[in-house]
């Protein structure tokens, strides 16, 4: 081994230390680990959490790629730290990862590691992608697979070389698996790697679909695992048909592009309300807005129109891509979605009887929010240097401005990830233990079903307990595993729906001949149940 002078390992760890998209990971990481679930939390973490476990199904489109990647990941994991707070970390780890990469883009495109450095945090401060590193859930993984086909759109793009497209082709494919919401880099990506399109042989187009063919190939893990029927296993895509009905979600009442279920003006406004809390959520955790919250937005909005401004001064093509996919992810997912109005927006404008989506559905707009926040670290830094001559003191103010949201959403973060997995496995426990020994419990929404999931598949409290999903009861395959599982049913009502008033009636009156007593969530008053 040839010896090396301290000057020159001096140099070395000072070009690793300065590298900003390293820097911007390991930060993001850092908080993220601080204000991480130690539990589980409401919504879709409980389930995420159980399929992880038992290698289940969860809810359509299904997910394979997550529920593999997770599990491979708590495998190695949790013997140190726990299966749960394992695969909530590894939500973290995406979500820095796509950030650093988010870093590296904008280094590349500028040549300045403050202004990458601060594009990244910025964005991975935003309280919608916080609150996504910090429990175990899937657009935590499917943002990083979303930066990634960006980057390597960039590289193509920049290189023409035609292995990128081909590893494009392959990560489209992986994307699919994953969710939809991956593919929401793939139109930034297609407009930086142009060039390589445009000028790739036709052996590279074949090559590209067929890889992108192979990397659609984990959704065959649903159909496979489906014939074991796990634990967790929605919609039961044994069968090739009921394997398209959960690829293509048939269950729920996916939206036409028209008629809009809400007006297009309202939807859009829906938007500004969400991103109304990304920077200052702390500051007011209540959906309407505030003098204090409200002010912090607009504050970020202008850094963020100056950011873009100044973008386009520095790197037109970047600038025209990132242009492109803020609107791509924004404007075009409100019309693609076609969302009734948000559970907190709307009230004295739509009609008393409208309906509203279930929940708020802020983490649809992530990739907008990410291109929205790079902008305005970009802006910080060059406003902070237009307006300060001396670098350092400059490169202090911006530097203060982008990690200002650690100090203005931490209340909001640390409520919802601490206090609020207090509550979901207290309420989890609570409701198991309601229930006489082998009863039935029926529930009426996600928060008093995946927390009891999880409590009996992770935590393996109370499984003697059947949980009877009342808002599932509607689809044949639901109906049919409370038949094959647990004899709750005939056959009549697993093939024909009579209703839910009937089907419950049936429920109960099959429960009461195995001699099960039968408890109903306390929710169902906030989510009547038909007698």
């Amino acid at each position: 081994m040839i010896a090396q002078d301290p000057a020159t390992i001096r140099s070395r760890l000072r070009r690793s230390i300065a590298r900003p998209d390293l820097a911007a990971g390991a930060f993001l990481f850092l908080v993220y680990a601080v204000t991480l679930a130690r539990g589980v939390t409401f919504w879709d973490a409980g389930e995420f959490l159980a399929a992880v476990h038992s290698l289940g199904i969860p809810h359509p489109p299904g997910t394979p790629v997550f529920v593999l990647a997770a599990r491979a990941w708590a495998t190695v994991v949790a013997p140190l730290v726990g299966f749960t707070v394992a695969v909530n970390a590894f939500s973290a780890v995406c979500t820095a990862t796509a950030f650093a990469i988010v870093a590296n883009l904008f280094w590349r495109w500028t040549g300045d590691a403050l202004i990458a450095f601060c594009a990244a945090v910025l964005g991975g401060l935003t309280s919608t992608i916080w609150l996504n590193a910090t429990e175990t859930e899937v657009y935590a993984v499917t943002l990083c697979l979303a930066v990634v086909i960006v980057w390597v759109g960039d590289r193509a793009g920049e290189t023409r070389d035609e292995r990128w497209v081909l590893l494009g082709g392959y990560l489209t494919g992986v994307a699919w698996a994953l969710h939809l919401t991956a593919l929401l880099g793939l139109p930034g990506a297609l407009w930086l790697a142009w060039p390589a399109l445009r000028a790739a042989r036709l052996r590279t187009w074949i090559g590209a679909i067929i890889l992108m063919v192979i990397g659609m190939t984990p959704v065959l893990y649903l159909i496979v695992r489906a014939q074991h029927d796990p634990a967790i296993n929605q919609a039961d895509p044994a069968t090739w048909r009921a394997l398209w009905d959960a690829v293509e979600r048939h269950q729920y009442d996916v939206a036409p592009l028209w008629p809009r279920r809400a007006p297009l003006w309202l939807q859009i406004a829906n938007v500004f309300e969400y991103a109304d809390w990304q920077f200052a959520l702390g500051l007011a955790p209540d959906p309407p807005p505030t003098i204090a919250r409200t002010s912090a937005t607009i504050v970020y909005a202008l850094l963020g129109a100056y950011g873009a401004l100044r973008h386009r001064a520095i790197d037109r093509r970047s600038f025209r891509a990132w242009l492109f996919l803020f609107l791509f992810t924004s404007l075009g997912v409100v019309l693609y979605l076609n969302l009734h109005a948000g559970a907190s927006f709307g009230y004295g404008v739509l009609p008393k009887n409208a309906v509203h989506e279930a929940r708020d559905r802020d983490y649809f707009f992530v990739v907008a929010f990410v291109c929205w926040a790079a902008w305005a670290g970009l802006g910080a830094v060059t406003f902070a240097r237009r307006v300060i001559r001396d670098r350092a003191l400059a490169a202090s103010l911006a530097s203060a401005l982008v990690v200002l949201p650690v100090a203005l959403n931490w209340r909001a973060i640390r409520f919802e990830r601490h206090d609020e997995q207090l509550r979901a496995a207290h309420q989890a426990r609570a409701m198991l233990s309601s229930v006489p020994p082998n009863g039935v419990f029926i529930a009426v929404g996600d928060n008093d079903t995946y927390p009891l999931w999880y409590m009996q598949q992770v935590e393996h409290v109370r499984p003697d307990v059947i949980v009877v999903v009342a808002p599932l009861l509607p689809a044949q395959w639901a109906r049919a595993e409370l038949l094959r599982r647990h004899g709750l049913l005939d056959s009549a009502d697993a093939t024909h729906w009579y209703g839910l008033p009937q089907v419950l009636r049936d429920v109960r009156a099959h429960a009461a001949a195995q001699g099960r007593d039968v408890v109903v969530s306390p929710d169902a008053a906030k989510f009547p149940l038909p007698k």
